[in-house]
C-alpha cells in the first residue's frame, strides 16, 4: 500500500490503529478493534467521534463515511443475536454498511491521549499516574537453532513480542534437548527407539492473553518438529509508557478554587469539587473518564487534587479522608480530547489523510 490513491481496507485501518494504540494494552473486560463490519471493505471516508450512537452512525452514513471510529465501544458484552433490541448501534451500523471500530482503554493509556487533558488545562504533564501491571501470557518454545528466527518471526506476526514501543521482543537461551522417538514418530533428527539430542534454543515471548492461542498456533506452524514443546503461562509485566493518567506540577502554588476555575474555563463546564476551596495545590493528577480506580495511585503519588470525569460517592469520600481533593468535570467532557488524537493517528495513514473527519465536542447533559 503506497501513495494517496492506494486502496485502504477496514483491516488496514484497524491494523494501523493497533500499531499506534496497541489493543494489547486495553483492559481484559474491554472491547476494542473492529466490532462490526467487513474487514475487507474498502474505506471510503471515516468519521471519528466519542460514542457509537445510532445518531452518530446515521451522521457517518449521511457524510459518505463507511467507517465510524469511536473511543467508546458499541458493546462490552457481545450480543447473542444482532437485533435492534440487543444492540441498536451494531444493528444500525450493519444495516447501513458502516463499520464500527473502537479504541477504548488502549487509547486511554496512549501517551498522546493521556497528555491531551492536562495540556488542555494548561498543565505540563511529567509522569504517568497509573502504577498497576499488565497481565500477559508468557509463551515458551524449545526450537532448534536453525529454525529459531522463523519461529520468532511467526510468533511476532501473530501478536507476540510487543512491549510498549518495542516489537519482536524475545529472549533466547541455548541448551540441549534430548528425546526418544516412538516407533511411529517422524523425527527431524534421530531414529525411532534411540535416544537422540539436538542443540536447541529456549525462546520466550510475551503476548496479550487473548492472543495466546494464535501465537502458539503460529509457533507450531513454523516449527520443524512434528511435536514441538510449547508452554504458556500467566504472567504480568510493567506497563511502561502505556499507563493511565498524568501527574503535573503547577508552575506556582494555587488553591483548589483556582484549579477548579481553570478546569471550568478550559472545559466550559461546571465541575463538581470535593475538598476545601482554599486548600493549597502543588501537584495535579489527571485521568479522563472514570477515575475511581486511580485514587490509590493518586494518593501514593502525593498529588493534591485529581481532575477526572467522574467517580463513585464513597470513592470520593475515601479520597478526601486520604487528603486528596477531587474535581469531577464529566465523563464525556474529559474524554472528548481523545477524539482529535484518534483523528490525527488516522490522518497519518497513507491514503486516509483527506478522508477523515472528526466531530466537535457535544455535551449531552446540562446543569440548571
Amino acid at each position: 500500500m503506497s501513495g494517496a490513491s492506494a486502496t485502504v481496507t477496514v483491516r488496514d485501518l484497524v491494523r494501523h490503529l493497533d500499531e499506534t494504540f496497541p489493543f494489547s494494552s486495553a483492559d481484559a473486560w474491554d472491547r476494542v478493534g473492529l466490532l462490526a463490519g467487513d474487514p475487507g471493505a474498502a474505506v471510503k471516508k471515516v468519521l471519528v467521534t466519542l460514542d457509537p450512537t445510532p445518531d452518530a452512525i446515521a451522521r457517518a452514513d449521511a457524510q459518505g463515511s463507511n467507517v465510524l471510529v469511536t473511543h467508546h465501544p458499541a458493546f462490552l458484552d457481545p450480543p447473542a443475536a444482532l437485533t435492534p433490541q440487543s444492540s441498536r448501534a451494531a444493528f444500525e451500523a450493519i444495516s447501513r454498511g458502516v463499520a464500527l471500530v473502537a479504541c477504548h482503554t488502549n487509547l486511554d493509556r496512549a501517551p498522546a491521549a493521556c497528555d491531551a487533558l492536562p495540556s488542555l488545562l494548561g498543565l505540563t504533564p511529567s509522569a504517568p499516574l497509573e502504577r498497576g501491571r499488565q497481565p500477559v501470557a508468557l509463551v515458551t518454545v524449545y526450537v532448534p537453532v536453525a529454525a529459531a528466527d522463523d519461529v520468532i518471526g511467526a510468533m511476532s506476526a501473530a501478536g507476540a513480542g510487543r512491549i510498549g514501543e518495542y516489537r519482536g521482543c524475545a529472549f533466547s537461551a541455548p541448551g540441549e534437548g534430548t528425546f526418544v522417538p516412538g516407533a511411529t514418530a517422524r523425527p527431524v533428527a534421530g531414529r525411532p527407539g534411540e535416544r537422540s539430542s539436538a542443540e536447541e534454543l529456549r525462546v520466550e515471548m510475551v503476548c496479550d492473553p487473548g492472543s495466546a492461542a494464535a501465537v502458539t498456533s503460529a509457533a507450531r506452524g513454523a516449527h520443524p518438529y512434528e511435536q514441538p514443546l510449547i508452554v504458556v503461562a500467566d504472567a504480568d509485566i510493567d506497563r511502561g509508557v502505556a499507563r493511565l493518567g498524568r501527574v503535573s506540577d503547577l508552575p506556582q502554588p494555587a488553591t483548589l478554587r483556582d484549579v477548579a476555575e481553570r478546569v471550568a474555563d478550559a472545559l466550559a463546564v461546571v465541575p463538581r469539587v470535593w475538598g476545601d476551596p482554599d486548600a493549597p495545590v502543588v501537584t495535579v493528577g489527571t485521568v479522563s473518564g472514570g477515575g475511581g480506580s486511580l485514587v490509590p495511585d493518586a494518593l501514593a503519588a502525593g498529588v493534591s487534587v485529581l481532575v477526572t470525569g467522574e467517580l463513585r460517592y464513597h470513592t470520593a469520600l475515601e479520597a478526601l479522608e486520604g487528603g486528596l481533593a477531587i474535581i469531577e468535570a464529566g465523563h464525556d467532557v474529559t474524554e472528548w480530547p481523545h477524539v482529535p488524537v484518534l483523528a490525527r493517528a488516522l490522518r497519518s495513514m497513507p491514503g486516509l489523510a483527506e478522508r477523515v473527519a472528526a466531530e466537535e465536542p457535544a455535551q449531552r447533559w446540562w446543569t440548571p
